[in-house]
């Protein structure tokens, strides 16, 4: 066996360890991954795997890792310590576990010797532990979001304030859209990007000299701001506040997104049932974050609505693209400059009423900055395309 093998801050020891014979290898016809003679369906699809005619593995094995290892043979994640390799073909190892650095190999067998690896990684610096926490928070739901079918909607209630009246039928094409919040996390590596590169996606009409960092002077608000570019402690996954509209939409902007305009967003917290709340017609503490500050996202399961969208009752309400109108259908986009832009979803310190899915008589100035106020982001395309920093 030949090998090549490339890292960062790992040290790692090749041994020959036996013979193997070589021996028959499967392949999903749907996720085209390999697997061992041994197994019969995929555990990704449940498709019956096929047989690879003449194809011969060999195997290698992991010693010595952390018990909190994740092994990933190019890009799939394995659960064995003895790992099965064709014959003839590049693979790339990586093992990555909480406190060390991740190690990268890569590994291309040319016979059917068995081989062992023995991995030692190097333990990281509390704050590199920190970043390496924020790092994988915001690769987690970068991308993560739902897909709303374009259809005819109801919006609106009878039931609710003047401005929510009367029920209204909208026309939407599909899109996508946060499954939570943007959190500190996804925000810092914006953040990031802005003081390398410059404000290269800020609104036109955004003051001049803007900082896009989220803060305010108020002492009530100084345990949410952040000092030297960086979130407050432990709050990487709890979603970012102290943003005003310009902020939202610049970070919309880097991300490849946009701010939801409100009919959007009230169609992805109700679907079409024109239900109360996300999840039903009654208001319950236990389904969403009606408290004393905001949580991680997510922390509410059942708050879902029927798309399977969290968090849009309580926690941190979010700006929209929207200009507030008395009457839902004289509203128009928000252009940065005149009017007042919408706030829906209701906060942490917000009551029933406010976090009902159709109120929407929050609006504020586009400078408006608050510890109950954050936003998320729609896509018009899948989410798997989006570049994000791309001009």
């Amino acid at each position: 066996m030949s090998v090549s093998y490339k890292f960062k801050y790992l040290l790692c020891l090749l041994l020959l360890f036996a013979a193997s014979p070589a021996f028959a290898l499967k392949i999903c016809p749907v996720c085209q991954k390999e697997f061992a003679d041994s197994i019969n369906f995929c555990p990704h699809d449940g498709t019956k795997l096929d047989q690879v005619a003449g194809a011969q593995v060999c195997s290698i094995e992991l010693k010595d890792l952390p018990a909190d290892s994740e092994v990933r043979v190019n890009d799939s994640v394995q659960t064995a310590s003895r790992i099965e390799l064709q014959i003839g073909r590049d693979y790339v190892v990586e093992i990555a576990s909480e406190g060390f650095q991740t190690g990268r190999i890569k590994i291309r067998p040319v016979s059917s010797d068995l081989f062992e690896l023995s991995l030692k990684l190097a333990k990281l610096s509390p704050e590199a532990v920190r970043q390496a926490k924020i790092s994988e928070i915001a690769n987690t739901h970068e991308k993560d979001m739902v897909e709303i079918k374009g259809g005819v909607y109801v919006l609106g209630s009878d039931r609710g304030n003047y401005d929510e009246r009367p029920l209204r039928k909208v026309q939407l094409p599909t899109y996508w859209i946060d499954r939570h919040e943007v959190t500190c996390a996804q925000y810092q590596r914006f953040l990031e990007d802005v003081r390398k590169r410059g404000h290269l996606w800020c609104h036109p009409n955004e003051p001049a000299h803007k900082d896009h960092t989220p803060y305010h002077t108020y002492a009530w608000a100084l345990r949410f701001s952040w000092v030297g570019g960086q979130p407050p402690r432990a709050m990487g996954d709890h979603p970012v506040v102290l943003v005003d509209w310009y902020d939202a939409y610049a970070y919309a902007k880097w991300a490849g997104k946009r701010l939801p305009t409100e009919d959007e967003w009230e169609t992805a917290a109700r679907g079409g049932d024109g239900r109360e709340y996300p999840w039903g017609n009654t208001f319950s503490h236990d389904r969403c974050n009606v408290g004393d500050q905001p949580l991680a996202v997510g922390s509410f399961p059942d708050s879902a609505s029927p798309w399977g969208v969290q968090d849009m009752a309580g926690n941190a309400a979010e700006w929209t693209a929207t200009s507030y109108e008395p009457r839902p259908a004289d509203s128009k986009a928000f252009t940065g400059r005149y009017g007042l832009p919408i706030i829906r979803g209701g906060s942490w310190d917000d009551n029933s009423k406010t976090c009902r899915s159709a109120s929407r008589d929050v609006r504020r100035s586009p400078l408006y900055r608050s510890t109950t106020v954050g936003f998320r982001c729609v896509s018009d395309i899948e989410p798997w395309l989006l570049e994000p920093g791309k001009q």
